[in-house]
């Protein structure tokens, strides 16, 4: 079998409701580059990777300039030596970031492949130690919610069947974010589970005071309260709380986890595929957290029917983020919950192909 054509798509897809908000970003669409590889056999092999921002058609560049020629003639199935080949054309544009964003969606595309040939998905072809997978909702907690619409929100997803749900901090007041959270503890009662996410803006002073406040309305989790790339403050702050620290949204390699992992700098693991370099890092990456007896909750906002397959079979992957719920019908056979818990896919293939109609209205160029 060898790859004979490479074909990019740079999208931007509206969200179907008003836009949302954490600390960072205020968000109406979504950009994705999806990646299409075609062979000789007749198998076709899709990828994608995205953006909260715009930025995404340095990704494609990438792509087009540095990956396809190396693609093209090659057998799609000698796949780890491809993604080296591919990993090291970026020895001076970098190694994370537009690169790996670029050269996970080639994995992703590498791995559809395969998986049809099998005629399996993913958690088929991989082995599966769960049937279902829980999944906890972040759609009501944005940060510039009401602290009304707040609990309007997340009682409406309690009410859908979801009994964990996730709301955003990071108000230039951290009083803010206090009185949000306890109104929405006492709203919701002690039962439901509550995390909550800052999107990095704390620093340690701030995250040591407020974290240390937060405890008293049993969060599940702390997320993200600080820069991604300083280690020693997140150790220092894992330390001096209870509550559990979470990061993995804006970790980009298994050599990071390690470091965070070793320093005892973190509780849960919210490894991204999508910000690794794909599928193998990433059980890479849950095999770690296997070994210090961490839970590893993938971080996830449009490539749920990815991580839910991941997790499943992942023994140490309690539950997946269920988010973005207005973007779930771009895909084709889109995933679904119902009471609760993600159904797996059955159809074979990776599962993450944009629908016919989302590829021709929202592409740009």
């Amino acid at each position: 079998m060898k790859i004979t054509n490479v074909e990019t798509f740079l999208l931007d897809v509206p969200l179907k409701q008003k836009a949302i908000t954490d600390s960072q970003t205020r968000l109406e669409s979504v950009e994705f580059v999806a990646v299409r590889l075609d062979t000789d056999e007749g198998i076709t092999g899709w990828g994608f990777n995205w953006n909260y921002t715009k930025g995404m058609r340095a990704v494609q560049t990438v792509i087009e300039d540095n990956y396809a020629p190396l693609l093209k003639g090659r057998d799609p199935l000698e796949h780890k030596n491809l993604m080296r080949d591919l990993f090291y054309t970026n020895h001076f544009i970098g190694r994370v970031g537009i690169t790996q964003v670029g050269l996970c969606a080639v994995d992703l595309a590498l791995w559809d492949i395969r998986l049809k040939l099998a005629n399996q998905p993913l958690w088929k072809y991989l082995g599966s130690c769960k049937t279902k997978v829980k999944a906890y909702n972040t759609d009501g907690g944005w940060l510039s919610w009401t602290t009304d619409e707040l609990i309007q929100d997340m009682s409406s997803i309690i009410d859908r069947g979801f009994d964990a749900v996730k709301m955003k901090l990071g108000r230039p007041d951290p009083r803010e974010d206090y009185e949000r959270v306890k109104a929405v503890r006492k709203a919701l009662g002690d039962d439901v589970k509550l995390m909550v996410d800052v999107n990095t803006v704390w620093d340690l002073k701030t995250a040591i005071t407020w974290g240390r406040r937060l405890e008293e309305f049993n969060i599940e989790w702390l997320e993200e309260p600080m820069h991604p790339f300083d280690k020693k403050a997140h150790a220092e702050l894992a330390h001096r709380l209870d509550v559990p620290i979470a990061v993995g949204e804006t970790i980009y390699t298994k050599y990071d986890f390690r470091d965070y992992i070793e320093m005892g700098a973190v509780d849960i693991v919210q490894a991204d595929c999508t910000k690794l370099s794909g599928i193998d890092e990433w059980l890479d990456v849950a095999a770690l957290g296997r070994c210090y007896n961490l839970e590893v909750i993938p971080h996830t906002n449009v490539q749920q029917k990815l991580h839910v397959q991941l997790a499943a079979v992942t023994s140490n992957a309690p539950m997946v983020e269920y988010c973005y719920e207005s973007l779930l019908d771009i895909w084709e056979n889109p995933i679904k919950v119902i009471d609760g818990y993600y159904t797996l896919p059955e159809e074979p293939g990776l599962g993450c192909k944009f629908t016919n109609k989302v590829l021709e209205d929202y592409r740009i160029g």
